[in-house]
């Protein structure tokens, strides 16, 4: 309020000087800029043992906590080694996962035993067009 009463044409002269000191001057602590996270360099021996990694796991998520670094890291590394990170459902895979939920097993059960995410299971079932169930939660 101070500051707008400064400009109008009503203001005391010898109050800006002071006005100027008090808008200076702030209550608020120092605030400190947070330092940005800089990408972590794999040297190639860490590729390499990456590459291992991943093929012992199979999941660019696990290797991705175990390295630092994102699973977009993990993926760009793989891909330039050639290696498809893509696992999709074999037709085996899908014939089972069939045989399972028609026996009454759920999605999510199928898809811990066969390796894939529920909504995989439930993708490669209706591609073969097995009706999908309502989901029931229990109470």
């Amino acid at each position: 309020m101070d500051l707008l009463h400064v400009y109008s044409k009503h203001c005391d002269a010898n109050a800006i000087p002071d006005l100027v000191l008090k808008s200076v001057r702030s209550r608020r602590p120092a605030v400190t800029p947070a330092r940005a996270k800089t990408a972590r360099q794999l040297r190639p021996a860490e590729v390499d043992a990456l590459i291992t990694r991943y093929q012992q796991l199979g999941s660019v998520a696990e290797v991705a906590r175990e390295f630092g670094v994102t699973r977009q890291t993990v993926g760009m590394h793989l891909a330039a080694r050639g290696i498809d990170t893509i696992r999709r459902m074999s037709e085996a895979d899908i014939a089972t996962a069939t045989e399972l939920y028609r026996d009454g097993r759920s999605a999510a059960t199928i898809g811990r035993r066969l390796g894939f995410n529920a909504q995989t299971v439930l993708t490669a079932l209706r591609s073969v067009g097995v009706p999908i169930q309502p989901r029931t939660d229990a109470l």
